[in-house]
């Protein structure tokens, strides 16, 4: 079986890339609302935990996290969250497209260097005192007021909220003391996900993969879709598909994208990229360099 060619290239594609179609979009929940999956977001998001125990997975890495702890997701980063202890699961979301960060930002304050400054390679985490977490939950809490509003001033305001938000947030991750978290991603995913990364523009097949990892083919298939929630193939797909939108973005050809993402046959990477984002690739160019 070649994992570089999927099958079913329609299956699963609504549910791994979860577009965020507003410039912000705010959430607070009390419950898993979906997505217990790998999935991916066309935008930045920052996530706050306010109770319980969980596993925060993002693409090979895997952190149990407590109450007060701020992650940055980018576009394109592949994450999910495993519920432990008592099902207790309370947090805030805020998805940020790239758009309002770049009006928003100044030559002096980078509003999305939360997202985009890495340390060794690893996702941005930050674990808040008390005084630190309940200064955030209080304009969180104030943001989500002003959602169910409307009238004069509700969009400045929120906008006023949502940038002093990201300014605090900002001066957190670079003034809390970096605490080492554990990896606690199960070695063989970590390494299927890394050897995927490495090959992702070749063909390999589920032989291949099993020789390079020393494990049966069947099992690691199966203890990567009891982690990510999708297939090797759904999740190769997906990945090809982000970076021909990468490439389309850039001015390449929709031939240079296709081949520069590990397609070889177009019709097959045309329709899947339709499926997947909406637009045919030439649609979907002419949109983003407009």
């Amino acid at each position: 079986m070649d994992l570089s060619k999927s099958t079913s290239t329609e299956e699963y594609i609504e549910r791994i890339y979860n577009p965020i179609s507003e410039d912000l979009f705010i959430r607070y929940s009390d419950k898993l609302e979906g997505q217990s999956f790998y999935h991916t977001h066309n935008g930045y998001e920052l996530y706050c935990l306010v109770d319980g125990t969980v596993n925060y997975y993002i693409d090979q890495q895997c952190y149990r996290i407590v109450p007060g702890t701020i992650i940055g997701i980018s576009p394109g980063e592949y994450h999910r969250v495993e519920i432990l202890e008592n099902k207790v699961y309370k947090r805030f979301v805020i998805n940020i497209s790239s758009r309002y960060l770049d009006t928003h930002s100044t030559p002096h304050t980078n509003l999305a260097e939360c997202f985009q400054k890495r340390s060794c390679n690893k996702p941005n985490i930050v674990v808040l005192t008390k005084e630190q977490t309940e200064e955030l939950l209080e304009l969180y809490n104030s943001l989500l007021d002003l959602k169910y509003k409307t009238g004069y001033g509700q969009d400045v305001t929120t906008s006023s909220y949502v940038l002093l938000l990201l300014v605090k947030v900002n001066l957190f991750f670079s003034n809390n003391e970096d605490i080492p978290i554990p990896n606690v991603m199960p070695p063989l995913v970590n390494r299927t996900i890394g050897y995927i990364n490495e090959h992702l523009l070749e063909s390999f097949s589920l032989e291949e993969l099993s020789e390079e990892l020393f494990y049966n083919g069947t099992y690691i298939s199966r203890k990567f879709k009891s982690i990510t929630g999708l297939s090797i193939q759904q999740y190769i797909l997906r990945k090809r598909i982000y970076l021909a939108q990468n490439h389309l973005s850039s001015g390449k050809s929709v031939t240079e994208s296709c081949i520069l993402s590990g397609f070889s046959d177009y019709p097959n990477f045309s329709k899947a990229f339709k499926k997947y984002v909406g637009l045919s690739p030439k649609q979907y160019q002419l949109k983003i360099l407009e």
